[in-house]
């Protein structure tokens, strides 16, 4: 019995060493992904809500996935959870393979589905339900030989039609594990049956549950293998730190490019504006990204989709950043973009249109994590520092009487100074705009009108070199 045990040793190391290494490449260099999962996958502690995932087949797989996926907001979580699920999955698989094959070529199959699913997670659609589903399948083989001693086909098509309603596309797994067993016992008449029934069940379930049969069939989602993207990384990073009010990290993340992209250039403005700073590192950037030049629809990157409220927010247009919300929300996965309803609801405060903050109010107040934020802001029980920062935010919303037809960016940041002259971070984007697009009259008029006029000076090295020209 000794004996045995020390020969699973090497095996069991191997996929311990390897989910270890996993796991630091997660945390350290892909921990950014995990938390926007958690940002398109709001869970709502409700009886309506959790009813809604029995209407589809792997609700058991999905309602898991995405209980646990709300977790994902702690960076670290996300990284512990995947490389923990891909241990369990390859351990599980080589258990079962021994049962078919021999030790060696167990091993090799098993530590190569642990290298496969490292490679998944990589993709920028993976969602953790996915390995779930995977687990979900193996785990039904090995049950299902615990249970029925003698197995036979009638037992193993019911059990494949539970595990296609539990998880989904883990039946195909089962199947395929299924028939490889009987392979393995040279019953070769029969090995083909359960696979066979494996593809006609979704054929029944795409009806059952109005989908198209391939989205039955791979349901809850099926993942190529793909090689890390930086790019995408860094792009969440910058967004993440900036949704924390990590400044100084977004202007760690930024700088640390050759090059800045438009969407870090635009977080590190944003930043700079913040601090009343824009006009002075303005020039220190060789592609000066402003966001003001930018037009979103239906076309635009994720990226620019989703910085745009931000933008908006800070130089205090409630209307064009609840319409950068909306959008964004609209092309999150399932709509489901929790920054996004916490943005509505803050906008929503600002304006003073109360309903309508409420009303995210109690979908936040469903939640787990987001619980203490919603309490916060509340309308009528708000936190001191939030009514604090509203009423500071309230003074800079546009109060211009006219219905805009597009989002020029120029005609928001003057409806913002005329209405509240006050407004320095409208007021550098509106001149610093000017100046890089080579505009030096329009840039003068603008000084003229919202400096001169207003008796705000604003004595930036960069705006009297180009008064002095």
């Amino acid at each position: 019995m000794t004996q045995v045990k020390n020969k699973d040793i090497f095996p069991q190391s191997a996929f311990v060493i390897l989910t270890l290494v996993s796991l630091m490449i997660f945390h350290f260099c892909y921990k950014y992904h995990f938390f926007i999962q958690e940002q398109n996958h709001i869970f709502i502690c409700s009886q309506q809500y959790i009813a809604e995932y029995f209407q589809q087949n792997a609700w058991l797989t999905r309602l898991v996935g995405d209980f646990i996926t709300q977790f994902f907001y702690y960076l670290y979580v996300g990284p512990a959870v995947a490389s923990a699920l891909i241990l369990i999955i390859t351990t599980e698989s080589y258990r079962c393979f021994k049962k078919i094959l021999d030790k060696k070529t167990s091993f090799i199959i098993s530590i190569t589905i642990q290298i496969l699913l490292f490679f998944i997670v990589f993709n920028n659609n993976f969602q953790i339900d996915f390995l779930l589903s995977v687990l979900t399948g193996v785990l039904a083989i090995n049950f299902y030989s615990l249970i029925f001693k003698k197995e036979g086909l009638c037992s193993a098509a019911v059990t494949l039609v539970v595990v296609y309603y539990i998880a989904g596309f883990a039946q195909l797994i089962f199947a395929g594990l299924y028939a490889a067993k009987l392979i393995a016992q040279k019953r070769l008449k029969d090995f083909w049956v359960i696979p066979a029934i494996a593809m006609v069940i979704p054929m029944v379930g795409h009806r059952i549950f109005q989908t198209t049969y391939t989205r039955n069939l791979t349901y809850p989602g099926f993942y190529a293998p793909a090689m890390p993207d930086s790019h995408s990384e860094l792009s969440y990073a910058i967004a993440t730190e900036y949704y924390f009010r990590h400044f100084d990290k977004v202007e760690q993340l930024a700088l640390q490019q050759d090059t800045m992209t438009a969407q870090s250039g635009i977080y590190y403005n944003m930043v700079q504006a913040q601090k009343g700073l824009l006009p002075d590192k303005i020039q220190d950037q060789a592609i000066p990204e402003l966001g003001t030049l930018l037009h979103i629809d239906e076309n635009s990157p994720t990226e620019a989709i989703n910085l745009m409220n931000d933008f908006y927010y800070l130089i205090g247009d409630m209307a064009m950043a609840e319409r950068a919300a909306i959008m964004a929300s609209v092309f999150s996965p399932e709509n489901r973009n929790i920054k996004m309803l916490k943005r509505l609801c803050e906008i929503n405060l600002v304006t003073g249109d109360t309903a309508i903050a409420l009303k995210y109010v109690r979908i936040l107040e469903k939640t787990l994590l987001y619980k203490s934020w919603a309490t916060k802001h509340n309308p009528y029980s708000m936190d001191s520092d939030v009514a604090k920062e509203i009423a500071e935010k309230r003074k800079l919303i546009n109060r211009t009487p006219l219905i805009r037809l597009n989002d020029n960016c120029r005609e928001i940041l003057t409806e913002l100074l005329d209405s509240n002259p006050d407004n320095i971070a409208a007021l550098d984007y509106l001149l610093c705009t000017d100046l890089i697009l080579g505009q030096l009259q329009t840039f003068k008029a603008d000084y003229y009108k919202y400096c001169v006029q207003n008796d705000h000076p604003r004595l930036k090295k960069i705006y009297i070199e180009a008064l002095s020209k």
